[in-house]
């Protein structure tokens, strides 16, 4: 009996040794947990102080394409440290509406002037519809091109350029033109009409990046007639070098009066095939696009439907882990 009682004090006593032993590693433990967060906490606090005030500016929700005007759905706010906010940043919706694209930008990229471009406008600016004979193969709203006219024996020339393509039908695409580009317009298309059947034809051109690149110069120059309204038009604010455009019209005439009957009906038929073959391409790309947007349509409507089936299934299988935990 007294055996027991010895086993049992020293068991008890061994039992507070080591429990007391426990309890002084854990609250040295404890210590210093406390002091690497209280010591993580003021760094960070000394962090939020270095990079200040946050702002919202602005950013995209989806790639944007160059050229497309910038819309009100199109962007999403993002919170940025004050201290990196410059002039340069967009903080109100206001400071974006109504410009363009000049690059494609990515969601997560911060919208800045340089990544912009606005169209100039004046008073004289109308909606134009151009008509042309072929137009790059893709061609979209939003795009930037130049209008060319291209002369039976190959000589082309920049009729309008850089213009921003607003709408896009069967047979036209629809414009903005000041009214000396309208003037300069339908100069070429008399040329054109007149120069048609020896194989004369007006195509539009695509920019790859037009807030990028720069704009062509314009290379063609009116006949006489034309140039004699331009000149007398009060609508018109930018004023033709008439010298210029007389001298590099001399040699647009001397090309025109080169044409031999022989050689017009070969380059006649030559640029009507190069039209028809060009425009059947537009189609079939049309087609291969219309067919792809459909097969993305369905893409996105599965990835739906499976999305929502793996949430319910999820929610299905908390539901019965919660209801087995009441059960514990």
């Amino acid at each position: 009996m007294r055996n027991w009682i010895k086993y049992l004090i020293v068991t008890i006593i061994v039992a507070l040794l080591t429990n007391g032993g426990q309890l002084y590693f854990w609250n040295h433990y404890i210590d210093k947990m406390k002091t690497d967060y209280e010591s993580e906490i003021q760094i960070l606090s000394s962090t939020l102080e270095d990079i200040g005030k946050l702002k919202y500016v602005y950013s995209v929700r989806t790639e944007t394409k160059p050229g497309k005007e910038i819309n009100l759905e199109d962007l999403v706010k993002v919170k940025v440290p004050e201290s990196i906010i410059n002039g340069s940043y967009a903080q109100e919706p206001e400071d974006l509406l109504g410009k363009y694209y000049k690059v494609s930008i990515s969601p997560g990229t911060l919208i800045t002037d340089d990544l912009l471009m606005k169209e100039e406008m004046d008073d004289t600016i109308r909606e134009t519809d151009l008509i042309a004979d072929t137009w790059s193969v893709g061609l979209e709203i939003g795009d930037y091109i130049d209008y060319e006219i291209t002369y039976p024996y190959g000589e082309k020339y920049i009729v309008l350029s850089h213009i921003r393509v607003e709408a896009i039908n069967e047979k036209t695409i629809k414009t903005y033109l000041t009214s000396v580009q309208r003037h300069i317009y339908n100069g070429a298309l008399v040329d054109y009409f007149l120069q048609k059947e020896n194989g004369a034809t007006v195509n539009l051109v695509k920019y790859v990046e037009p807030g990028v690149q720069k704009p062509s110069e314009v290379s063609y120059s009116v006949p006489d007639n034309i140039l004699s309204v331009i000149t007398e038009d009060p609508n018109v604010i930018e004023k033709i070098n008439t010298n210029l455009n007389t001298q590099k019209r001399d040699i647009i005439e001397k090309g025109i009066n080169l044409v031999s009957e022989f050689d017009s009906s070969n380059l006649s038929s030559g640029r009507s095939k190069i039209v028809n073959d060009i425009n059947g391409a537009g189609k079939e790309y049309e087609t291969i696009l219309e067919k792809r947007l459909e097969e993305e349509k369905k893409e996105a409507e599965r990835a739906a439907y499976e999305q929502k089936k793996n949430e319910e299934q999820q929610n299905t299988q908390d539901g019965q882990n919660s209801e087995k935990g009441m059960m514990k």
